[in-house]
């Protein structure tokens, strides 16, 4: 099982959003998103907001099976909840799923011990982009 870890600083005004998008997946929408992870591969999602000194950072845990095979298949989905979830991470986090994907692994910039195929799990870097949604 591989573990994919997001740490994203949101931006100014968007907590309220945030704190009402995972409101709604895990209330109305409970049934399609837990149809949509079983979908996947996705076997558990956590997700935290915690306060800093200056903003607020989103700390997002996801286990699952296969990390790329799953998010390519989110990515892609025609189901019409996964086009709903992937519409409203793009206007809170300013960037398309498809874009991340065409460089999943990142810059790394640190691995201990040893080499990098020693390292269990996988690593994916998604990286911020300015972007000011109309909400």
């Amino acid at each position: 099982m591989a573990q994919l870890e997001i740490a994203y600083l949101l931006r100014p005004g968007t907590q309220e959003y945030w704190r009402r998008l995972c409101q709604e997946v895990v209330g109305s929408r409970r049934v399609q998103f837990e149809a949509s992870c079983q979908e996947v591969g996705i076997t558990q999602v956590q997700g935290r907001l915690v306060q800093m000194l200056r903003g607020e950072l989103l700390l997002v845990t996801v286990h699952m099976r296969e990390p790329h095979q799953a998010l390519q298949e989110f990515a892609s989905s025609q189901r019409p909840f996964d086009g709903w979830l992937r519409a409203q991470l793009q206007v809170l986090l300013g960037w398309n799923m498809q874009d991340v994907l065409l460089d999943p692994q990142g810059d790394l910039i640190f691995a201990w011990p040893g080499e990098q195929g020693e390292r269990q799990g996988e690593a994916y870097s998604m990286r911020d982009t300015t972007f000011s949604p109309e909400m």
